[in-house]
C-alpha cells in the first residue's frame, strides 16, 4: 500500500516506519513543518494523492498555544480525514491514549477522545489504538522513570500505589502495523499482559539498571505533589504537570484480551522488559 504516516519521526513512529518499509509498503512521512495538523493548509492534498491508508501518530502532550491540543488531536485530524475521503482513502489508523474520552477530566485525554469519536463517525474505515504507558529505552517517559528509579530515596504520590499496565513499544508498533493492514474497526486498548503499581514498575526499572532493591517508598503528601506538579508544569518540555498527575492518580489499566487477539499472542509483561524488548 501507499501509506501516509504522520509522526513517523517520533518514539513509536520510527518503529512503525521500519516495520512498514520492511513489509514492502510505500511510505510518505512528512515532518511537522511539512504537514502540521494544527495549521490547515491546501498543500495537505499533495500528500493524499494515490494514498491508500493514513496512520496518524502525531500528537502533543502539553497545551502550548491556545487550543493546541484540540487542534492537533481533534480538528486537524478531522479536516485531514475529510480531505482523505475525497481522495479515495479508505483506511485510517489513529494512535490515541488509554482513557481517552470526550468527557475525560484532562484536556489531553478529552481532546484525544473527541478526535477519536469524530474520526470513528467520519465515514472512513477507522481503527483507534489506545496504548497505556509505553516502555522503550528511547522514550521520554521511560528515560524519566529510569532516572527516578535510580534515586536512593523514593518520594511518590500515594506511595506509588497507582495501578498501571505498561506496554512495550515494540508491541505497540506491531499492533499498529496489523491495524493498518487489517480490516478491524473501532478502538483497541493496547496494554501489557499484567497490571502493576507505579512503585513495583520502578522496582523493575531499577533492577534492569543493575541496582539493588530500594529500602523504602515514602508517600508524598497530596499538597506537596500538587505543588510540585504545578511548578513543574511551568517548565517547557516537562512531563509532570497537574494533568499528568491527575492521569496517574486515576490509573491506566485495561483488559489485554483484544490486544492479544490482534497480535495473535499475549503482549509482553512489564516483568519481561529488558529481556524481550
Amino acid at each position: 500500500m501507499k501509506i501516509l504516516l504522520l509522526g513517523g519521526n517520533g518514539f513509536i513512529g520510527r518503529r512503525l516506519s521500519a516495520r512498514l518499509i520492511e513489509a514492502g509498503h510505500e511510505l510518505s512521512a512528512p515532518s511537522r513543518a511539512e504537514l502540521d495538523l494544527a495549521r490547515p493548509d491546501r498543500v495537505w492534498a499533495v500528500w493524499l494523492d494515490g494514498t491508500e491508508a493514513v496512520a496518524n501518530l502525531a500528537g502533543a502532550f502539553r497545551q502550548g498555544r491556545s487550543g493546541g491540543l484540540e487542534a492537533v488531536h481533534h480538528h486537524g485530524p478531522l479536516r485531514l480525514a475529510g480531505l482523505a475521503k475525497k481522495y479515495g482513502v479508505r483506511r485510517w489508523v489513529q494512535l490515541s491514549a488509554l482513557g481517552a474520552a470526550p468527557d475525560a477530566a484532562t484536556l489531553f485525554l478529552a481532546s484525544k477522545g473527541r478526535g477519536d469519536a469524530a474520526l470513528l463517525d467520519g465515514g472512513l474505515d477507522v481503527a483507534v489504538a489506545r496504548p497505556s504507558l509505553v516502555y522503550g529505552a528511547d522514550g521520554a517517559s521511560s528515560r524519566l522513570l529510569m532516572r527516578l528509579a535510580r534515586l536512593p530515596l523514593w518520594f511518590l504520590p500515594d506511595g506509588g500505589r497507582q495501578p498501571i499496565q505498561p506496554v512495550a513499544a515494540a508491541d505497540v508498533a506491531e499492533g499498529l502495523h496489523r491495524l493498518i493492514e487489517g480490516r478491524m474497526r473501532g478502538a483497541v486498548d493496547f496494554v501489557g499482559a499484567e497490571e502493576t503499581t507505579l512503585a513495583d514498575y520502578l522496582r523493575r526499572l531499577r533492577s534492569l539498571q543493575g541496582m539493588g532493591p530500594i529500602a523504602r517508598v515514602h508517600a508524598l503528601p497530596v499538597w506537596l505533589a500538587d505543588g510540585l506538579a504545578s511548578c513543574s508544569g511551568r517548565m517547557p518540555g516537562s512531563l509532570l504537570d497537574r494533568d499528568s498527575l491527575r492521569m496517574l492518580r486515576q490509573g491506566s489499566t485495561a483488559d489485554p484480551a483484544a490486544f492479544a487477539a490482534l497480535l495473535g499472542r499475549s503482549p509482553v509483561s512489564f516483568r519481561q522488559f529488558g529481556e524481550a524488548i
